[in-house]
């Protein structure tokens, strides 16, 4: 039995430095033709750094970028003065690609699935060549679910996450309103709550101020008042959630806060997170190998390769005079 353990966890290390390994190369591959865009901007900065302090160098990089993810700048600080940016990228591509799939493999996906779906997901691409802060905000993102149940391991990577990309805290705003209606229900039911709920709120509360004001600078940026196209796709989304989930109740829950988030918001990140969730329930049917998992990483292998065609031919991913097929906007 002891030998059978050690023969899976060789296999499966070496199954997710596979994945990180050919992420990285693939970046190393793009990621010079990532010139246009907010990467023109990026790389600025990127450039601009080694000259400054740290408290120099982040009121440099506030004014050019016009946000504050200080996880992102540090990162980019500490690297400037060490490796070139698409180095620097190439590796936290690889990161990424390892964390996500002990994530996907922890949701017992099929390794076929999970690497088609690191190689060639419209999503990941977005992260891996263009939405450069969101991808580390996604990293803790999901090194925090992988440590979902580990409550210290999981505050302290939601945090992280959420000092790196406010937009994250769609997925625990899902993730925190389902506790809440469940406890909700228990109070219903006997007439108690759970006394670790109460002892969460006021380390939830924490993090939410860090963040207060990019959360009001980024739903002042993006609030559309609803968009029905975005509706459409997390419709989509809940709809093969549904299909392949064993609790539909909990589904709908956890969807709740991010069909509002497109209705208010829109855009890439929701609709990203929306899909995400989905992935949560389709990829423990059959390792993947099902028709929602199946016809969506077909849908967006195809978005992908319009993506890479604008970054080689353009230098940007959303280059205005080509379509993304139904996606809409790329960038952060």
């Amino acid at each position: 039995m002891q030998i059978t353990n050690c023969l899976i966890i060789r296999r499966t290390f070496f199954v997710k430095i596979t994945a990180a390994v050919l992420i990285f190369l693939l970046s190393l591959l793009v990621l010079p033709f990532c010139t246009g865009g907010d990467q023109s901007v990026y790389r600025k900065i990127y450039a601009g750094l080694p000259d400054f302090s740290l408290t120099q160098g982040f009121s440099f990089y506030s004014q050019n970028i016009l946000s504050r993810e200080f996880v992102h700048y540090f990162l980019s600080w500490v690297a400037s003065r060490l490796i070139g940016k698409d180095l620097f990228i190439s590796f936290s591509n690889a990161i990424l690609a390892y964390v996500t799939m002990s994530l996907f493999l922890k949701w017992k996906a099929s390794i076929t699935i999970a690497f088609m779906l690191l190689l060639t997901n419209f999503y990941f691409l977005v992260l891996y060549f263009a939405a450069e802060r969101l991808k580390f905000g996604f990293i803790f993102l999901v090194l925090s679910m992988i440590y979902i149940d580990r409550f210290k391991q999981f505050y302290v990577l939601a945090v992280l996450a959420l000092v790196s990309h406010a937009s994250v805290l769609i997925v625990y705003v899902s993730t925190l309103f389902k506790v809440f209606v469940g406890q909700i229900s228990k109070l219903f039911r006997t007439g108690k709550v759970s006394k670790l709920s109460l002892l969460v709120i006021p380390f939830l509360i924490i993090p939410l101020l860090l963040v207060k004001s990019q959360i009001i600078s980024k739903f002042l940026i993006y609030y559309t008042g609803g968009k029905l196209l975005d509706l459409g796709r997390i419709s989509v989304f809940l709809l093969l959630a549904l299909l392949y989930s064993k609790k539909r109740s909990e589904t709908i829950i956890l969807f709740i806060p991010i069909v509002i988030a497109a209705f208010l918001l829109g855009g890439f990140r929701v609709n990203m997170f929306g899909y995400f969730l989905f992935l949560y329930y389709g990829l423990q049917f059959r390792g993947g190998w099902n028709f929602g998992v199946l016809a969506t990483s077909v849908y967006f292998a195809y978005s992908s390769t319009i993506l890479l065609i604008n970054i080689i031919q353009h230098g940007d991913g959303s280059f205005p005079g080509l379509e993304i097929s139904l996606i809409g906007a790329l960038l952060p």
